[in-house]
């Protein structure tokens, strides 16, 4: 029950920004583990099986090796990035609160995925980018506090980069798995 109050504070309740307060006493790196090992799986299998629906017939399995290095990649080498920045702008923010607010803000991609199975590309684009809105407000609005404190107008600028970078990482998911 914890790990589904967590997803649903940094997702449904994330544009508030208080993930990190929310987890102060006890960040954890279960959740965001299981869920970007839940989100290789069913990216991996439902690109596959949208592919099969579209009568695209390729074996694929690269994929689920592609997906490990991109979402374990993202959920570990940006928050990584973002503890080095803020560490040197005197605003730390801790490791596992940072790794959370990823991991958790990447639940919202796990049903959309499943329904990227639909064979149509504006729906398709449509679900990833709402997917997108949801999870990188989160997550910009988590970090939001630290940035500005130590930057003001900069930090809008590194928030800014933070949102394209996310944005990044779901048009990468759409031309990865469901475009064909």
């Amino acid at each position: 029950m914890d790990i589904v109050n967590r997803t649903v504070n940094a997702t449904a309740k994330g544009y508030a920004g208080n993930f990190a307060d929310f987890v102060e006493d006890k960040p954890d790196l279960y959740g965001p583990f299981w869920i970007a090992t839940t989100l290789i799986v069913v990216s991996s299998a439902s690109g596959s099986f949208a592919q099969y629906l579209s009568g695209v017939s390729k074996d694929d399995i690269d994929k689920v090796t592609a997906s490990c290095f991109f979402f374990y990649g993202y959920v570990t080498a940006l928050p990584l990035a973002i503890w080095g920045l803020l560490i040197y702008h005197k605003q730390p923010m801790r490791l596992l609160n940072l790794i959370g607010i990823y991991g958790y803000a990447m639940a919202v991609f796990i049903p959309t995925a499943i329904l990227c199975t639909v064979p149509n590309a504006y729906v398709r684009w449509a679900l990833i980018l709402v997917a997108a809105a949801i999870s990188g407000l989160s997550i910009v609005m988590n970090v939001r506090r630290n940035f500005m404190a130590a930057l003001q107008a900069k930090g809008t600028l590194y928030l800014a980069a933070i949102a394209g970078l996310h944005l990044c990482l779901a048009v990468g998911l759409n031309f990865y798995f469901f475009l064909y």
